[in-house]
C-alpha cells in the first residue's frame, strides 16, 4: 500500500489504491449514511487512457450489467455502476483474501502445499458458482446461457474465512450477443482455456468446465498444467497436450483423476454435461473424508498461510480510518468543513489483483479502540508465528502521517521589493513522466521509446512502469497490425511479457494469430 490521501468520489470515499490492471484500477472505499451507517466496498474504475477506447468501455459495462445479475455465494456482488470524471466505475463487494495464484505461490514459499481435499472443495464451489451464472435467466425468464470465458486463477478468489468467489465477468458474454462470441476470436487467459476457445471456435459452457478442471490439475499438482511460451501453449491448449496429474502425483486416488479426465477431455463431448454433474462428482469425493471439508477448515489454513498479511491488512486499515477521522475532528474543532484532497492523477502501478474483503461493521476510532486492536493484532501475529514460520509478501505497507492530511499552512505574501527576484527555469520533466504525458495523449509510439528511454537511465524502474509501457506496445502494435503484422505482433508479446494481466494484448495477439490461419 503506497502514500494516498482519501479522495471523495461522488458517494464514495475512496481510501487507498489496491492495484492496477491492465484496464482498470482497484481502490477500496467506503459509503456512508445516516445513522453512522458506512459499508466498505472496492471501486473499480476504467483507466483514464482507456476512457476512449468503445471497444474496452463496452466491455467493462457488459461485465457491471451481467454481473449485476449474479446474486450467489460464489460470485462476487456488483452493487452499482457509475460513471465519475469521465470514467466509468464498478462498486463491489469487499473481500478480504487472496486469489488462487498468490496462495498457490505463498503455499511454495512455506512449503504448506493445499490439501488434496480442499482443492476438491474450492472446485466444488468453482462449480457451484458456475452453474447457477450457466442457468441463469434474464427479468423474462429466458434464458442467458451465460459463459465466464475467464476461469484462471487470478478471478477465483479464497476470503480469509474459507468462502470463494468468482470475479471478473469482463469477458463474460450471453449467447445472445453472437458478435461476440464468433469464431476467430480468442478471449481469455491462454493457459486456462479450453481447446475449442483456443481455437477460436464457438463455445458454450463446457468451455468454463475445462477450465475449472485446469484449476484443480494446478491446485493436486503443483504445477502448471500448460507451460511455455504464449504461442507454443496455444498449441498445447488446442491439442490438449499435458501429463497426466497420475505421474505427478502418486497415489491420487482414482476418483480424483476420473473427474479430471472428464472435465478436461478434448472434445466438449466427452466432457461432463454440464457443472452440477462435476459438482455431484466432487460432493462424492469431498464425503470420502473422515472429516468432510468444509469452509472453517479452509478458514484456518488460509489464516495460518497469511498470518502476518492479515495482521498487516487490519492495522493499516485501522491508520486509514484513524486519519480520515482525524480530519472531520479538526475540521469540528475550529468549525470549519475540511475537504478531502483530490487528485488529479493517480500513476498507475505495477498490475497485481489483490483480493479485497467484506465488513459492514463500524470502525471505532477512540484512542482505546486503536491501542486494543493493535495489541490484538501482535497477539495474533505472535501466535501465528508457532504455526509457520514468518513470511514477509512483497507488498509493502507505507502509512501515512495524520499530519500529512493536513491542509498546507498559508504563509503570508512577502512584501514587494525594490528588485524583483529572477524566477529559476522549471526543471525538465524526466523521460518517465514525459511518457506517461505521451500516453495520455495516445501518442503510443512517443511512450514507448520514452519509455526505453526511462529504463535505459532507470534500470531499477522496469516494474514501476511495466503496466503504462505495456499499454504504450499495445496501442502502438494496435495502428499497425494491418500494416505490419509481424512488427505488432512482437511488440504485443513484449507487452503480455511486461504485463501478463494487459487483456487488450492478449484480445489482439489471439486476434493476429487466428488471421494467420
Amino acid at each position: 500500500m503506497s502514500n494516498f490521501e482519501p479522495i471523495r468520489f461522488g458517494k464514495y470515499l475512496i481510501l487507498d489504491k489496491i492495484a492496477t490492471g491492465g484496464m482498470a484500477e482497484l481502490f477500496r472505499a467506503k459509503i456512508t449514511s445516516v445513522e453512522g451507517f458506512e459499508k466498505l466496498v472496492a471501486i473499480k474504475k476504467i483507466l483514464p487512457n482507456l476512457t476512449q477506447d468503445s471497444n474496452l468501455v463496452d466491455m467493462f459495462i457488459d461485465e457491471a450489467k451481467l454481473a449485476a445479475m449474479l446474486t450467489h455465494q460464489n460470485i462476487v456482488q456488483i452493487y452499482d455502476l457509475g460513471s465519475m470524471e469521465g470514467a466509468y466505475f464498478i462498486a463491489m463487494e469487499y473481500i478480504q483474501g487472496k486469489d488462487l495464484r498468490v496462495l498457490s505461490n505463498k503455499s511454495k514459499e512455506k512449503g504448506l502445499p493445499l490439501p488434496l481435499e480442499y482443492a476438491l472443495y474450492i472446485t466444488s464451489r468453482i462449480c457451484s458458482g458456475l452453474d447457477y451464472s450457466h442457468n441463469l435467466k434474464d427479468f423474462q425468464g429466458n434464458p442467458l446461457k451465460l459463459i465466464h470465458r475467464d476461469i484462471s486463477p487470478q478471478n477465483i478468489l479464497v476470503t480469509y474465512e474459507g468462502e470463494v468467489k468468482i470475479v471478473d465477468f469482463g469477458i463474460a458474454k450471453a449467447a445472445r450477443k453472437t458478435a461476440d462470441t464468433r469464431e476467430g476470436l480468442i478471449k481469455g487467459k491462454v493457459a486456462y482455456m479450453s481447446p475449442e476457445q483456443a481455437a477460436g471456435k464457438t463455445i458454450d459452457h463446457r468451455s468454463d468446465i475445462f477450465s475449472a478442471g485446469i484449476l484443480l490439475y494446478e491446485m493436486i499438482t503443483g504445477v502448471r498444467m500448460f507451460d511455455g511460451a504464449d504461442l507454443n501453449v496455444l498449441d498445447k491448449v488446442r491439442n490438449a497436450d499435458f501429463q497426466k496429474a497420475e505421474t505427478i502425483v502418486s497415489e491420487l486416488p482414482a476418483e480424483v483423476s476420473e473427474i479430471l479426465r472428464r472435465a478436461l477431455a478434448r472434445a466438449p463431448s466427452r466432457r461432463y454435461k454440464s457443472c452440477v454433474a462435476m459438482l455431484a462428482d466432487l460432493e462424492e469425493c469431498l464425503s470420502s473424508f473422515s472429516v468432510r471439508p468444509r469452509a472453517e477448515g479452509l478458514s484456518h489454513y488460509m489464516k495460518a498461510l497469511f498470518a502476518e498479511e492479515i495482521a498487516a491488512e487490519a492495522a493499516a486499515l485501522l491508520k486509514i480510518e484513524a486519519e480520515v477521522f482525524s480530519l472531520k475532528e479538526e475540521g469540528a474543532s475550529d468549525g470549519k468543513t475540511k475537504t478531502l484532497h483530490i487528485l488529479e492523477h493517480i500513476e498507475p502501478v505495477p498490475a497485481k489483483k489483490t483480493a479485497l474483503a467484506p465488513s459492514t461493521h463500524r470502525l471505532w476510532l477512540g484512542t482505546w479502540a486503536v491501542a486494543m486492536v493493535a495489541a490484538a493484532i501482535v497477539l495474533a501475529v505472535l501466535f501465528k508465528e508457532k504455526l509457520v514460520p514468518t513470511v514477509v509478501e512483497d507488498t509493502v505497507v507505507t502509512s501515512v502521517k495524520t499530519s500529512e492530511l493536513t491542509s498546507p499552512t498559508t504563509v503570508p505574501p512577502a512584501p514587494p521589493s525594490s528588485e524583483t527576484a529572477k524566477e529559476p527555469a522549471p526543471p525538465e520533466p524526466s523521460k518517465r513522466e514525459q511518457a506517461m504525458e505521451a500516453l495520455r495523449k495516445e501518442q503510443f509510439a512517443k511512450a514507448a521509446a520514452l519509455f526505453e528511454q526511462a529504463l535505459a537511465n532507470e534500470p531499477g524502474d522496469k516494474s514501476k512502469i511495466a503496466t503504462p509501457h505495456a499499454q504504450a506496445l499495445t496501442g502502438r502494435s494496435i495502428s499497425i497490425l494491418d500494416t505490419n503484422p509481424k512488427q505488432a505482433e512482437s511488440l504485443l508479446q513484449k507487452a503480455i511479457d511486461l504485463d501478463p494481466e494487459n487483456a487488450e494484448a492478449f484480445f489482439y495477439l489471439g486476434k493476429l494469430y487466428t488471421s494467420k490461419k
